[in-house]
């Protein structure tokens, strides 16, 4: 893999990875392009970082103009709220979303303030969310053909959202899976699962995992920290099952016994306070992150 700007670089022949410096950190948000006779853009970042993602594009000479559609893999802020910005420039192109992702796109107001009420102190990380009107809508099976034998099919990976959504590129066998496998830091070794309150469920989540692992890819795209390729790919996703199945089992045990989500951050902290990752955020932000984690444990599993 060749890099020509931090964490921008083409993947393999068809496909690329874009750094949009989200909180100005790199690969905190990445997404993704696809390209052949057409082109897709797949995940559209914040309304923060629409700059960032057109100004790679022209470093890897990709006119904005030439883009056809933008994909979305969920309906989380820092996955979609970037499109009605980019669709600016990118005049040509459609969007696209499964059934429950288009509905927040088309209106995003309620779903934003309920996302800043869980980030609470550190609502400032929230980008604002304007609606894109005219969305698509792609379902499981579903195919896009990109000319010259290049595809993407949508594969339905419930559990992180109602809406989420995966895309398989079969000719160079690469899987884009927005946030549905986990928070994963390749520099740290750190592992979060995406349990972000209202929409997670655990058991659905662990079911998409099991379904990544029976897809034949050889490089695995996701929405945070980037590409992987096997055989690492897939032992990243079992072992996002395993540290989904202990913070199940912490939250469980410390928030039965107390109902307290304080108590359950407290002891999370003893487990995995001691990564750099973790460290390296202000206490306010790290709160924020790891009690919503914990938060949506608690309303998946009725707590």
């Amino acid at each position: 893999m060749k890099v020509l700007l931090d964490s921008d670089f083409r993947i393999n022949e068809h496909c690329y990875q874009i750094d949009t410096k989200q909180w100005t950190l790199p690969k905190v948000g990445v997404v993704y392009v696809v390209k052949s006779e057409k082109t897709f853009l797949i995940d559209a970042g914040t309304s923060q970082t629409n700059e960032k993602i057109l100004s790679t594009l022209e470093e890897f000479k990709i006119n904005p103009e030439s883009v056809n559609a933008i994909v979305m893999t969920h309906e989380h802020y820092d996955h979609g709220a970037g499109a009605a910005g980019l669709l600016k420039k990118m005049p040509n192109a459609f969007v696209s979303a499964s059934e429950k992702t288009a509905e927040i796109l088309r209106n995003p107001t309620e779903f934003l303030e309920t996302t800043k009420r869980h980030y609470g102190d550190a609502d400032v990380l929230v980008s604002d969310y304007p609606p894109a009107s005219d969305v698509h809508i792609a379902e499981e099976g579903d195919r896009f053909d990109l000319g010259s034998g290049v595809s993407l099919e949508i594969v339905a990976l419930l559990g992180h959202t109602p809406g989420s959504i995966g895309l398989f590129e079969p000719k160079t066998k690469t899987f884009f899976a927005g946030d549905a496998v986990c928070n994963y830091n390749e520099e740290f070794e750190f592992y979060m699962p995406p349990s972000f309150p209202e929409l997670f469920d655990y058991e659905k989540y662990l079911k998409s995992l099991d379904k990544m692992l029976k897809i034949d890819f050889e490089y695995l795209c996701m929405g945070h920290f980037g590409t992987q390729k096997q055989p690492k790919a897939k032992q990243i996703i079992r072992r996002a099952a395993e540290v989904a199945k202990e913070w199940k089992d912490i939250v469980v045990d410390v928030y039965g016994k107390t109902k307290s989500e304080e108590q359950v951050y407290n002891v999370l902290l003893e487990r995995i306070g001691d990564n750099d990752y973790i460290k390296r955020f202000p206490d306010f932000i790290r709160r924020s992150i790891l009690g919503q984690l914990i938060r949506g444990y608690v309303l998946s599993l009725k707590l």
